[in-house]
């Protein structure tokens, strides 16, 4: 009966100290970065509050973004050539973008 006591906790906390097997490695190097950085399209409404047709930056202060669980913020976005033509700054738009986890790239703006 000893016997049993003594190695029934033992063999319990034997079971319990070895660790879960690891995730397997894929062969992709960041493929599972990828994963959580897919693109998403999401819309909102701002202020244009700067604009550099130069570089295709635009800055807006926008109010939250539902589709990103996003808060107001005043944010800068990359545009395409031809997509900041006739806007300037003080300007309401309501505009469609991708963020991609790290940038924004306006799809689609327009004045409102």
């Amino acid at each position: 009966m000893k016997t049993i006591a003594i190695f029934v906790p033992a063999l319990l906390l034997a079971a319990c100290s070895n660790p879960a097997p690891a995730p397997e490695a894929t062969d992709r190097p960041g493929a599972n970065a990828a994963a959580l950085a897919e693109a998403k399209t999401a819309t909102g409404e701002g202020t244009i509050t700067a604009i550099d047709p130069d570089t295709g930056k635009i800055t807006l202060a926008h109010g939250p973004v539902a589709e990103l669980s996003w808060p107001a913020m005043t944010m800068g976005f990359g545009a395409k050539q031809g997509q900041l033509g006739g806007l300037k700054v003080g300007d309401k738009v309501r505009f469609t973008f991708r963020w991609d986890g790290k940038t924004a790239e306006i799809e689609s703006i327009d004045k409102i």
